[in-house]
């Protein structure tokens, strides 16, 4: 996002002669950037950042920093069993924390925002027998006639 000042040198350039191209080498910003700014420029608008449509977040900076603490501290002391939180927990806790309810897709989306991954479990089928599955193995590699990649054990 550019600057006040670097939005007034976009313009000052432009009427010094300069084109998009050269103006954006010299402020090290993208050539659209330029062009949006002068094209806001030319129709009358201001330079300043108007503020943006919408409802405005909760989750500022210092909020996210306090949330991730109290959230590690929480993953911490259930890892310790050997088990993890779900996301309908972790929007519990948020919710302690903010006082806001979100959906399970927006709480996905906070914690990769604080730098968290989402890991899925995958179950072991209750019949999965690893003997039945090596001798599968056995039996289609004698029985297979080209060459096939497997899964070795």
């Amino acid at each position: 996002m550019l600057t006040k000042t670097e939005r007034e040198m976009i313009i000052k350039l432009k009427h010094d002669g300069k084109n998009q191209q050269q103006i954006a080498h010299l402020l090290g910003c993208s050539q659209a950037a330029v062009s949006k700014w002068i094209s806001k420029y030319k129709s009358g608008r201001t330079l300043e950042t108007l503020p943006r449509s919408g409802r405005p977040t909760k989750l500022n900076k210092e909020i996210l920093r306090k949330l991730r603490s109290k959230l590690v501290k929480e993953v911490k002391k259930v890892n310790e069993k050997y088990c993890s939180l779900n996301t309908k927990q972790l929007a519990g806790i948020i919710k302690q924390e903010i006082g806001e309810d979100y959906t399970p897709r927006h709480v996905e989306r906070i914690m990769h925002k604080m730098g968290f991954s989402l890991i899925t479990p995958r179950s072991q089928h209750i019949k999965h027998d690893q003997n039945k599955v090596d001798e599968f193995r056995d039996e289609f590699k004698k029985n297979f006639k080209r060459n096939t990649w497997v899964l070795s054990s």
